[in-house]
């Protein structure tokens, strides 16, 4: 925005809001919509459980239902007519054609008060005896003329999974006379419960009031008869006293489940019905990923055309921009090139053609304002042994110290210096004379002594410099012209070194 022009900026600043606000509808558009489908999912799940539930209860209420009727009957008929002797085969005829109308119903038996058979549906005389069972200690026990449900056992006559439903008998005076039981076939229970949809690991059971597992899918044979009071699902039914539906943890399995759990209407029995909490949400995870995936695609796709339109405005509005910028970049690339090109790439010094220009700038300077102008020669002593000696890296090294110390001692910033070729600098200092000249270069030779450079083959065992300084007067104008100059302060270097190098030397007169 900020690289357009002010003219375009409100109209791309409008698109840009317009496209925003339709990418945060769309967006929240796909959020809503998955958040609702994720509440449906759970309020269709919980009309699927609650409906499961209803339908187990009902089915569980009336089998046991027909099973008491069919005791009420058996239990009237045996107290008013005995059921031993012709009573007892009358009673097991009796209860042989009852077995045929109601398949759910396994068998139907009288035991006396020792528990003996004396009367059955299975069509023969059993051996045996029943006083062991937990039904039959109860009514023995206990004086309650109601109908007792007990855990499932295992058929002693026909070795199925049976669930007892027993009353109490008893003799005109009150006393225990023994056992009529309804034993209902588990496995019918399995069958109706199987075909039930509850997904991947959905599942139901039934269990008596106080938490005794009758059935549960999935089947497993250890499971049946276990106390699950301590689980979720009693704990929250023992809370509320109702039926209830709600997200659960399974004892049994630790699954997650939605459940719905009721009490049977006439019994002390408790159904419950449950979807897992993942094949609840399975569906939606899809549904939700396809929605999700489709807004952002949709979002990108708009994203992708507002920026392609923008960088066909863009791409407009910056054509004068590039070119301004075009013609900008390019004088400062002249300027680095131009800076480069004065540069020793070594020191970072200026080279020998600034060092040129420098010198005819600062000459002609001189004429005009009628001042001095003063030349340093530099040269490092012994330079070719020290490369020979430690090696041209090293050699570069020290060179690059030198020069350092060169341009520390040189500081004010009209002077110029710069590497004249190889290990020799120079040094340009605009109006100063001899004197100063001869200060600048004797702090130039103490600079670089204390770089304490070792130089085996330099009897100073450092590496020095040698330095001839050369002074243009105004009032000298043989000696102002740049050749003269030049030659001046280089003969002057070469007196330093005739003298013993790591020293300076002066030019005066024609002479040093």
């Amino acid at each position: 925005m900020q690289s357009l022009r002010d003219k375009k900026r409100p109209l791309v600043a409008l698109m840009a809001s317009v496209m925003v606000v339709i990418c945060l509808a769309l967006g929240g558009a796909s959020v809503w919509l998955v958040w609702s489908s994720h509440e449906m999912r759970l309020r269709e799940a919980r009309v699927s459980t609650q409906n499961m539930a209803l339908t187990l209860a009902s089915q569980a209420n009336t089998a046991i239902k027909i099973a008491d009727v069919i005791l009420d009957d058996i239990v009237e008929r045996t107290e008013r007519e005995g059921s031993t002797g012709l009573a007892g085969e009358r009673l097991s005829i009796y209860l042989a054609r009852q077995i045929r109308k109601v398949p759910a119903i396994h068998g139907l038996f009288v035991y006396d008060a020792q528990g003996v058979w004396n009367a059955t549906s299975l069509g023969r005389q059993q051996k045996g005896n029943n006083a062991d069972r937990d039904y039959f200690i109860f009514h023995k026990n206990n004086k309650q003329n109601t109908t007792l449900i007990s855990a499932p056992v295992r058929s002693r006559s026909t070795g199925h999974w049976i669930i007892p439903v027993s009353r109490r008998l008893e003799y005109s005076d009150g006393t225990f006379a023994g056992v009529a039981l309804a034993t209902l076939r588990l496995d019918s229970f399995e069958r109706f419960y199987n075909s039930l949809d509850l997904g991947n690991t959905g599942t139901v059971f039934f269990a008596l009031e106080n938490g005794t597992l009758l059935y549960r899918r999935p089947f497993q044979e250890k499971l049946i008869g276990t106390n699950l009071s301590s689980g979720a699902v009693f704990t929250s039914y023992h809370k509320t006293g109702r039926a209830s539906t709600e997200m659960l943890v399974a004892t049994v399995d630790g699954i997650e489940r939605l459940y719905t759990y009721r009490r049977l209407d006439d019994f002390p029995v408790l159904v419950a019905a449950a979807r897992s909490k993942q094949d609840i949400y399975a569906p939606w995870k899809i549904f939700s990923t396809q929605i999700l995936l489709g807004a952002l695609l949709s979002i990108a796709a708009l994203i992708w055309f507002f920026r392609k339109l923008m960088r066909q405005i863009i791409i407009r509005d910056h054509v004068e921009t590039e070119l301004r910028t075009a013609s900008l970049e390019l004088e400062k690339a002249n300027a680095e090139l131009k800076t480069i090109a004065l540069k020793d790439g070594l020191t970072g010094l200026a080279n020998r053609r600034s060092f040129d220009s420098a010198l005819d700038y600062e000459l002609k300077r001189a004429r005009r304002g009628h001042q001095a102008v003063s030349l340093l020669m530099l040269d490092v002593d012994f330079f070719k042994k020290f490369n020979d000696a430690y090696g041209h890296v090293a050699g570069d090294d020290c060179l690059r110290a030198v020069a350092g110390a060169i341009a520390g001692s040189a500081v004010r910033a009209a002077d110029t210096v710069a590497r004249y070729g190889g290990e020799e600098f120079a040094v340009i200092l605009p109006n100063t004379d001899s004197a100063g000249a001869l200060t600048v270069a004797e702090a130039i030779r103490t600079a670089v002594m204390a770089l304490g450079i070792a130089h085996a083959a330099n009897p100073a065992g450092t590496v020095t410099v040698s330095i001839g300084a050369a002074t243009a007067s105004a009032q000298d104008h043989g000696a102002a012209d740049k050749p003269g100059l030049l030659h001046h302060a280089d003969a002057a270097l070469y007196q330093s070194k005739n003298d013993g190098r790591n020293r300076v030397s002066a030019w005066r007169d024609g002479a040093s």
